[in-house]
């Protein structure tokens, strides 16, 4: 079948669920019209929305195992009920502890680690695996690859960040062999609400600002929610400096058209602007005079000189910017007590630019740093529709859920410009930034059509006992085209190929006591196919990798909900890894296996005391892997992947002090094991913690917020890079903000 054939199917299909969608508005309106319609409790949808103003009750804890998770699973049950591990990071958590962007706010769930360029976050590390390997979703959309649409965002417009840990391909496809992270925007909801806003101000001349409001338009059946984030500043870089600016526009519409009927229509744009910090060079320890120990750890006795820390090596008009805009419409029918419809068609575009010095290589002769020089645009649309059937009717006298429907995208993904060469060298103490250049363009485009048929099940054979199984089908056409610099196409590094791979997985949910649940579950899954789009340089057939996870675990609740806790140990093999052999050819031959565990626990110790930690420990290594070095394939067997620690941890404390004006005291511990920044193990970064704390005063409506970050002024490498060999992340020094936010 062609791709245009195919092209041609599967649009019918999105324009049958369109009809299907203008019929339900039909029907309903009509029995709206005749005043005939009969009164029924909608069916529990799975998407949960909590805005900002949410507290959790006096007495609980704040792991919110009886909420649900629409990112873990369509069928709508809570995090108790699903056998796996997922976590759930609120609105309410992230203005605690003062959690400004994604990135920041992905770190404190348990065992995720963020590679954070400034402010633009590129590649997360779960359960023993990185990049590709971990699912980005935007309310519950796949857009595309992850490290091609992941921008950095602010917190402010966010009502939570669901992580679900380990394969996710039943429930959003191919990508998400560790798990997956879904941001969840702030959306309308069926009561008051009022207004929020915030300002702050903090080193290094950073300004963020946000407002957000929603509640009805006129009539109790129609309900808006808009929020509106900025974040401006300088950076710790010195002189050089990298200079940002980012802001963000969720809104949304929400019509009742019956008491079983309802449409909500959400646009979303963001843009981002920045001269990016890519890293410190490593050096020489003969030349380092001033060397910076506990940071990195080489082979060779490369280390980090302290004279280079807050230096930026990037070019003066350096730029890495993006434009996004996302349009969504959603509609949920309820056409019985036990069955509901949901259809949400989407649309999406993306303009990306990217010009800069990103490779720094101190070089021995000259001592001096020698840069490159890459520029690309990404040019990216995504057109899709999402159609799903939930029907709650017992079987028999069983409880049953169960959920069915079809996925389809299109995704045009294109770079106009694509130029890489070198970039000229600077002093390394006092550089130069200079301008980038010109250079010869080459174009290339991919384009990447996805249908899927997919369903779950929830069977409670007990009131204790629960069996939860989900299956996926995905046809996957990926054409991919490249151009050379006179714009003529090159034919041998094109291709088309087609993938159907089908993902499952099965478990079961036991109440053991009425406190507590075990689970255990077995999941697959298969890499990404857009983790190929730019990455062969040669017309080439290949396979998916793929990857199955074995999980156990156990979620309970103690002492009158205050203490909430879960456990989890995991076993997860990627498996027929794309293994590049030589310049213009790869092979489907790697192995790479994590298994570890997870603890996370929330324990209000008094009504004004609450202590939150997680941790995690993994052991993740190369069963079978060799890689291209030298011109020479160099096994890897027994190493572990990089960007991988062996523990993560966070802990963190608030107290509100019983003054006549009670005020919250809190303080933050984050600790981060030793990772390698190579698939050769000769480049090691060295374990870090840093410790954050904060005061909150509250007067009337407002919140004054005083917060330290890094109090101990800690100098540590926070991301290395297996494509970026010879130059190392540094952390943020310490740092202090001063914010005010007020309802309305």
């Amino acid at each position: 079948m062609s791709c245009a054939d195919f092209r041609r199917r599967w649009g019918l299909l999105v324009l049958v669920a369109s009809l299907v969608s203008a019929v339900c508005v039909s029907t309903g309106a009509a029995s709206a019209d005749e005043g005939s319609e009969p009164s029924v409790e909608p069916v529990t949808a799975p998407t949960v929305v909590v805005q900002g103003t949410r507290t959790y009750p006096e007495g609980t804890g704040t792991l919110g195992l009886q909420e649900q998770s629409s990112g873990s699973s369509r069928l709508g049950v809570t995090l108790r009920e699903i056998p796996a591990s997922v976590e759930v990071i609120t609105q309410q958590t992230m203005q605690e502890r003062g959690l400004r962007t994604v990135s920041e706010a992905i770190q404190a769930a348990t065992g995720v680690t963020v590679n954070d360029l400034g402010v633009n976050p590129g590649a997360f590390s779960m359960r023993g695996f990185s990049n590709q390997q971990i699912r980005l979703l935007f309310d519950g959309l796949s857009l595309g690859p992850t490290g091609f649409t992941t921008r950095p965002r602010d917190s402010w417009n966010l009502d939570r960040i669901e992580i679900l840990k380990g394969p996710a391909s039943v429930v959003y496809g191919e990508g998400a062999v560790a798990g997956m992270v879904n941001l969840v925007t702030k959306r309308p909801v069926r009561e008051a609400q009022g207004s929020e806003a915030f300002l702050s101000y903090g080193s290094f001349n950073t300004v963020r600002a946000g407002v957000g409001s929603g509640g009805t338009l006129g009539t109790d059946k129609l309900h808006y929610r808009v929020d509106l984030s900025y974040q401006n500043g300088d950076s710790y870089l010195g002189p050089q400096g990298t200079p940002f600016t980012f802001w963000n526009m969720t809104s949304a519409v929400l019509y009742d058209v019956t008491s079983r009927l309802s449409v909500e229509l959400s646009f979303d744009i963001a843009y981002d602007r920045q001269r990016p910090y890519w890293g410190t060079p490593l050096v020489p320890s003969s030349f380092a005079t001033r060397g910076v120990n506990g940071v990195v750890s080489t082979t060779d006795g490369r280390t980090v000189d302290a004279r280079m820390l807050r230096h930026n090596y990037n070019v003066q008009d350096a730029d890495m910017s993006a434009l996004t805009t996302w349009t969504k419409l959603k509609t949920t029918w309820t056409a019985t007590e036990f069955l509901q419809l949901r259809n949400q068609a989407y649309y999406y575009t993306a303009k990306r630019d990217w010009m800069n010095a990103e490779t720094y290589a101190f070089n021995d002769g000259t001592q001096l740093i020698d840069r490159d020089r890459f520029q690309v645009q990404h040019d990216q649309s995504v057109i899709g529709d999402r159609l799903e059937l939930l029907l709650t009717h017992p079987i028999g006298t069983f409880k049953n859920r169960f959920v069915t429907g079809v996925d389809f995208s299109y995704i045009d993904f294109t770079r106009p410009s694509f130029f890489s060469a070198a970039g000229g060298s600077v002093d390394p103490f006092a550089p130069v930034a200079g301008l980038f250049g010109g250079g010869t363009m080459a174009t290339q485009t991919a384009r990447i059509l996805t249908t899927a048929l997919f369903a779950e099940e929830q069977f409670s054979v007990t009131e204790s006992l629960k069996l939860v199984a989900g299956m996926r089908t995905d046809y996957i056409n990926l054409k991919r085209e490249f151009f050379t610099t006179g714009g003529a196409l090159n034919a041998a590094q094109t291709f088309d190929q087609q993938f159907t791979p089908t993902t499952w997985r099965a478990g079961l949910v036991y109440d053991v006591l009425p406190q507590v649940t075990l689970y255990g579950q077995y999941a697959t899954a298969v890499d990404p196919v857009g983790g190929s789009l730019f990455g062969l340089r040669s017309n080439q057939q290949f396979d998916l990798a793929t990857g199955h996870q074995w999980e156990i675990g156990a979620k309970g609740q103690f002492l009158n909900h205050r203490v909430e806790w879960t456990a989890a140990y995991f076993d997860i093999v990627r498996e027929n890894i794309l293994t590049q052999i030589s310049q213009t050819a790869s092979v489907n031959v790697g192995r790479q296996s994590s298994k570890g565990v997870e603890l996370d626990a929330a324990f209000r110790v008094t009504d004004a005391w609450r202590i939150q930690g997680n941790v995690t420990f993994l052991s993740a290594k190369f069963d079978e892997f060799n890689q291209l070095s030298g011109g020479n394939l160099v096994s890897r067997n027994g190493n572990r992947p990089f960007e991988v620690p062996q523990a993560v941890g966070n802990l963190w404390s608030i107290y509100r002090v019983p003054t006549p004006i009670p005020f919250d005291v809190g303080a933050a511990w984050r600790y981060v094991g030793d990772r390698y920044m190579d698939a050769a193990n000769s480049i090691r970064l060295h374990s870090y913690m840093t410790a954050d704390a904060w005061v909150t005063v509250p007067y009337k409506q407002f919140w004054i917020t005083l917060r330290g970050r890094n109090l101990l002024d800690k100098t540590y490498g926070i991301f290395g890079s297996n494509f970026y060999p010879d130059q190392v992340l540094i952390g943020a020094p310490r740092t202090f903000e001063l914010s005010v936010m007020g309802r309305f």
